[in-house]
């Protein structure tokens, strides 16, 4: 058991990234022989490329994400005749549909409108990754594969970091932040047109006096242009400061334990106990976290992309008398009589 958590005296070891295998699979010379980045893996400004341990959970969590929802895509898709034909197959197929319908219709429809079912698999996708990362990233694998290869041998240190949280990985959430970014872009160009979009970004507009539009219409259109950059940013580093912070607190609350022990075992068997629940209370606070921020960075994400569709949304509404509140509505109503009429064909 002490093994287990002999990691404990340093917290930041559960958090940085970790190479599975003892060898580079290659290097590249990235500058000069006083150049050393341990956390980036350059040494005397050679940088060595390893499979680490959140690198690997970003690839698992891409594979089950794509069983998991081919699996619950078999179970929704119409099979048969009559009304039964629609009706979703087992409890988790259920479950997963009344993710997707909120996501949809309570998150990105009230932002996107008629954008919605266009773009919709994006939001899904980043939902549901930032969200399998996260849980998976609660599962202990380094510790059961650790205490495995224990009680079969006596070399089993490197098994520890095996697993690990991605979305503790900055590089990775600066990914998912550029995705977002790019996105804005596409999506904002794609419907609202070159001129529009980066008109947007220029409240003041080009057509005043010249002074008027390089004294203030300038500062404003770099202003406008960081501030989405910055929301980006933020985006990465709320992902990753909160997802880093709860492995880090659990470490610390363990660490506890050996600082108790240091003193008096009796003491340290008390505190090992009250650790032991309260590391089950943070743990499910941090499940809950997980969901939260898978929330909060696709809510943000489809924000950021309305931001940038204000002109394209009033110019449609200005054409559609009927609101997008009242189509909803019109659709829930006529939606039983569509179903009575399939289900009678």
């Amino acid at each position: 058991m002490n093994l287990l958590f002999a990691s404990a005296d340093d917290p930041l070891s559960h958090v940085v990234p970790h190479a599975l295998h003892p060898e580079p699979l290659f290097t590249v010379r990235v500058g000069g022989p006083d150049l050393d980045v341990p956390a980036l893996f350059i040494k005397d400004g050679v940088y060595a490329f390893f499979i680490t341990n959140h690198l690997a959970m970003t690839a698992v969590t891409a594979i089950v994400v794509i069983l998991v929802m081919a699996y619950v895509a078999s179970r929704i898709r119409v099979k048969g005749e009559g009304l039964q034909a629609y009706q979703t197959k087992g409890r988790l197929a259920q479950m997963f549909e009344t993710v997707c319908w909120f996501i949809r219709d309570e998150v990105t429809r009230p932002n996107l409108h008629e954008l919605t079912d266009k773009y919709i698999p994006y939001i899904w996708s980043v939902f549901f990754f930032i969200l399998f990362a996260n849980v998976l990233g609660l599962i202990p694998f380094g510790s059961g594969l650790h205490l495995s290869a224990l009680i079969w041998s006596d070399h089993a240190s490197h098994y520890s970091h095996w697993g690990g949280t991605a979305t503790s990985n900055l590089a990775l959430n600066a990914m998912l932040a550029i995705c977002s970014f790019i996105a804005v872009l596409f999506i904002g160009i794609r419907e609202s047109g070159p001129k529009a979009f980066f008109g947007h970004f220029n409240p003041i507009g080009w057509d005043g006096p010249k002074a008027m539009s390089l004294g203030l219409g300038l500062p404003l259109y770099v202003l406008e242009w960081l501030g989405l950059i910055i929301k980006c940013v933020v985006l990465a580093m709320r992902l990753f400061g909160t997802m880093m912070a709860g492995h880090l607190v659990v470490a610390a609350i363990v660490g506890l334990v050996f600082m108790a022990a240091s003193v008096s075992h009796l003491l340290g068997y008390g505190v090992e106990l009250a650790v032991i629940i309260g590391c089950i209370v943070l743990t499910l606070l941090e499940l809950f976290i997980c969901m939260l921020q898978a929330f909060i960075f696709t809510f943000l994400t489809v924000l950021f992309i309305s931001t940038t569709l204000a002109h394209h949304g009033d110019h449609d509404h200005e054409h559609d008398p009927m609101s997008d509140e009242s189509q909803m509505d019109l659709d829930k109503l006529m939606e039983p009589e569509r179903l009575a009429g399939l289900a009678s064909s």
